[in-house]
């Protein structure tokens, strides 16, 4: 198609344009404002993930409106629709991940500058949801290692976005045919979401089919549903809307299956209020007030600022997670926020009708292209290893220790419902002369094996450990698989089997001791000679990271202060716990923590843990070690 001269553009413009509506911007602020709260981790916003969902709804909703409303007039242009795109993505977008670069190539160990540069690459050609679901696992790197995670809602919009314009165009102009084609998005999409937050979680939270349903709610709003012509039910409609949106995010937590069935509260919810919302309903003006379209307004820069001041207030700055750190993560997130706004998207918003769309989409792809560039230079390069010296490079190293191996995942260490636990290798002795120990728990179990490993000779050593939970009798009305695997192991198979000595540790906290009690007064259990093991210390980001920055700042006291204090309560109250109910109780938090400074090092240049909290090798054979007197004590 020929190019559109700017004289052309306005009539265009004014011939599809949409009304604005002041109370779309405000639904944006209740879209933003949960997940950043919900991310910096502030009580009672637990469910505040579902505000993408929100936005992901609204999208549908005006972006399926324009692409309608051009085809209506018979001037559907594909470049048309990428030059809005570019000018509303691009500029915001490639500011924050200019900067977020900048830092990333000072504050990034090697093996993470690598990752940052793949998670660039992918950013930048919107594919990102794609290389984080790859990179989900158990002993992946932590989501507050990789300040561009938050890119993936962006990189399903787009995809979605390459596709729909295509779809729309080729069923033509009949509102009977769009309104079909939505519809079969829809529950397909729909379909595909449920199967997935089952078998494949991952899968279904960062993959476009599980999250096209989503944006084609938002779709459908804008092919003809209208507000109705009883003002009562307009606003019984809206208000429900709004109760369902703030329910999900009170009531919703990390453990609810999402997305699915969950998400279509706060989706329909999000589309209640936005078909009600030309009806200025109460609930349409509070989301009209001033204020709340501000946020509104800025809430895509917000989006993007946000999250990587979370992650270098941790990474770079090793700051605790206190009230006083989590406020001033908000505020730095809006003040960004606004600098992006005023600065950045508000130019590239007025006065560019004049811009030539074929320069506008050259400037976008050359852009990409450097951004490309520079993520293959910094992969290339090993991440800038001269940056750290050869002794710390070497610690460094141990972040990425891969925990499934070392562990024994997929065959003694059950690392999610999908992967294969082998009881005829993991619960059968080797000799049945020696003494059996059965280490049981969750993967704070997982990482006692290696130590015990090395005293084979003594032991014949079993192990049953599952991710998740920990190793207690749960109620039979608890039916989860993980449940089910403690519950059949402690009650069926530990009566019928001789143990001489049964190790129980996990990631315990203050919510497990009714069950741990429970648990350990157990008849069966009590047989086994149980042994109840404490939490291990515990770090705010990776204890390698953590010596490196300690040795390069000159700061030997950083790791010391990135202790977890929470882990301190719940050893004592164990302790407790098992005074009570007259059980072995062997405290790592006494054990590696004497005078309040706890052990980093298993050995010269090797840590004790690799991440937050698990044992590398020689980390476990100290604490296997310093466990045998009380596993050979009477």
């Amino acid at each position: 198609m020929s190019e559109v001269v700017p004289a052309e553009r306005r009539a265009i413009h004014a011939a599809t344009h949409m009304a604005y509506r002041a109370d779309i911007d405000g639904l944006r602020t209740l879209a933003v404002l949960p997940v950043v709260l919900n991310h910096v981790g502030i009580p009672g916003f637990w469910g505040g993930y579902v505000g993408v969902d929100i936005f992901f709804v609204i999208s549908g909703y005006l972006i399926t409106g324009i692409l309608v409303r051009d085809l209506a007039v018979g001037r559907h242009s594909l470049s048309e629709f990428y030059r809005r795109r570019v000018l509303r993505i691009f500029p915001a977008l490639f500011v924050m991940l200019t900067v977020v670069t900048i830092i990333a190539a000072v504050v990034m160990l090697p093996a993470e500058l690598i990752r940052y540069a793949r998670s660039l690459g992918a950013t930048t050609l919107f594919g990102s949801n794609i290389l984080f679901y790859s990179e989900t696992g158990y002993f992946a790197p932590a989501a507050r290692l990789k300040p561009l995670l938050h890119t993936w809602s962006l990189a399903v919009e787009e995809q979605f976005y390459i596709l729909w314009p295509l779809m729309l165009a080729a069923i033509g102009t009949q509102i009977a045919r769009q309104k079909a084609l939505v519809l079969a998005v829809s529950v397909v999409s729909l379909a595909v979401a449920i199967y997935l937050v089952r078998v494949d979680p991952a899968s279904a939270f960062y993959m476009l089919p599980a999250r096209a349903w989503e944006l084609s709610i938002g779709a459908m709003i804008a092919l003809g549903l209208r507000p109705s012509r009883f003002q009562w039910l307009n606003e019984a409609l809206a208000a429900m809307g709004l109760l369902m949106v703030l329910y999900a995010i009170r009531r919703y937590t990390e453990a609810t299956p999402f997305p699915g069935i969950a998400a279509l509260l706060p989706c329909l919810g999000a589309a209640l209020m936005i078909a009600t919302g030309a009806a200025r309903t109460v609930v349409a003006r509070l989301l009209a007030l001033p204020p709340v379209v501000f946020v509104g307004r800025i809430s895509f820069s917000l989006y993007l600022w946000h999250w990587p001041v979370i992650v270098f207030a941790e990474m770079a700055l090793f700051l605790p997670r206190t009230p006083l750190v989590m406020a001033g993560e908000v505020l730095a997130g809006l003040i960004l926020a606004v600098l992006s706004w005023h600065f950045v998207e508000r130019p590239f918003r007025v006065g560019v009708s004049g811009w030539r769309t074929p320069v506008i989409l050259g400037v976008a792809l050359g852009v990409m292209l450097l951004s490309v560039v520079v993520a293959a230079a910094l992969s290339l390069s090993g991440g800038l290893p001269a940056r750290f010296t050869p002794a710390q490079r070497a610690i460094a190293g141990y972040a990425e220790l891969d925990g499934d191996r070392l562990y024994r995942g997929g065959r003694c260490f059950q690392v999610g419902d999908t992967d294969r636990y082998d009881a005829a290798r993991c619960l059968v002795p080797a000799t049945g002369s020696r003494p059996v120990i059965l280490i049981a728990g969750d993967s704070h179990a997982a990482h006692l094996w290696p130590g015990f490993a090395t005293h084979r000779d003594r032991f014949d050593v079993l192990q049953a450990t599952r991710t998740g939970w920990r190793p207690l009798v749960y109620p039979s009305a608890q039916e989860g698989a993980c449940q089910r695997f403690f519950r059949d192991l402690l009650t069926s198979w530990l009566p019928a089997h001789r143990v001489d000595r049964l190790l129980l540790a996990g990631r315990w906290s203050m919510g497990d001791l009714p069950a741990i009690e429970a648990t350990l007064t157990n008849p069966a259990i009590r047989r086994a000679r149980p042994i109840l093991i404490g939490p291990a210390p515990q770090y705010a980001t990776a204890l390698p990271r953590l010596l490196v920055f300690a040795d390069r700042r000159g700061d030997p006291d950083l790791p010391q202060r990135a202790l977890t204090a929470n882990v301190q309560a719940t050893d004592r109250a164990m302790q407790a716990v098992a005074v009570r109910t007259g059980t072995p109780y062997v405290s790592l938090v006494v054990l590696l923590c004497p005078q309040s400074r706890c052990r980093t090092w298993a050995r010269p240049g090797v840590p004790m843990q690799f991440d937050y909290g698990h044992f590398t090798g020689a980390g476990s054979e100290v604490v296997a070690d310093a466990l045998l007197p009380t596993i050979r004590a009477r």
